[in-house]
């Protein structure tokens, strides 16, 4: 499945746009446009795809996006079921181009906003802290307009600017203009292991999958992903049993087993790696919160 191009239309005096979606699951594909992008996930979890990263997301996530980005965000399976009452709810802020590549580079006040939108080409991730900061502005943007609505904008990219905890997430070498096969190549392999993780998955399976050598696919996924095949599906793993350690009256063994660790003991070390501590005193702080 190759990234589509979606037409964003601002309007004709307009430079930005900002929406509140509130959907049963995210349905939009993987897909780019010209514009900027500021999503904060008010209600909702699953796993969030930008460019050639994934990680887990869930409500309080704030990602910048830059254009021509391929992204998507797919939320957890029990949203799919017929009898879920789940929700996804997001406020979505996308703003034209030629704001960071015609407007604002005359300013020389705005030098922290282009460095931010310069970064946002691989895709930013924001901190705990900053997001909590800005997220009163963010819901201010849905009942303003015109030109309060971008001067609100430009303040809070500013504050966002000074954010020290903010990460990078598409790779530095993450090719921008990619081919549509080298696109819809890493697509399947994420997709994959999205609908595979409960169970055993071997080299030689994921290579198959990519078409290509094992060792080549090895070399291949470490370098997009800046992790290896394993390090990579033990996370998906492991944000899963984090999951349902706190949602779900699953023991210990089984939320294990039902995150495709068929060694407990295996489970346990992973993840007191991943979290600092064992699954029986994550949950019991969990519930305790």
């Amino acid at each position: 499945m190759k990234a589509l191009f979606e037409k964003i239309e601002l309007g004709d005096h307009n430079s930005l746009r900002v929406m509140h979606v509130d959907l049963p699951y995210f349905d939009a594909p993987w897909h780019f446009h010209p514009e900027y992008e500021l999503t904060y996930i008010a209600r909702s979890h699953g796993n969030r795809f930008v460019g050639d990263h994934v990680e887990p997301f869930d409500a309080g996530d704030l990602v910048l996006l830059g254009p021509g980005l391929p992204h998507f965000w797919r939320n957890d399976d029990d949203y799919y079921q017929p009898d879920s009452d789940r929700r996804a709810e997001s406020i979505v802020v996308q703003f034209s181009q030629s704001l960071g590549d015609t407007l604002l580079p005359q300013l020389p006040e705005t030098q922290p906003l282009m460095a931010l939108l310069n970064r946002a080409r691989y895709g930013v991730r924001f901190g705990k802290s900053k997001i909590d900061e800005v997220t009163p502005a963010l819901g201010t943007l849905l009942t303003c307009q015109g030109l309060e609505r971008l001067l609100r904008l430009l303040f809070l990219l500013q504050q966002l600017a000074s954010d020290t905890d903010a990460v990078m997430l598409a790779s530095d070498n993450y090719e921008l203009k990619a081919s549509e096969a080298e696109t819809e190549r890493m697509k399947r392999v994420l997709d994959f292991m999205l609908a595979h993780f409960r169970e055993e998955i071997r080299v030689d399976d994921m290579a198959s999958v990519a078409g290509m050598a094992p060792a080549a696919f090895c070399r291949y996924f470490r370098k997009r992903t800046r992790k290896s095949f394993i390090e990579y599906l033990n996370e998906l793993r492991i944000s899963h049993a984090r999951k349902l350690l706190v949602q779900s009256d699953l023991s210990i063994s089984q939320v294990g087993l039902e995150c495709g660790f068929n060694n407990i003991s295996h489970f346990h070390r992973q993840f007191k790696l991943h979290n600092g501590t064992t699954p029986l005193k994550y949950q019991s702080l969990q519930h305790n919160k």
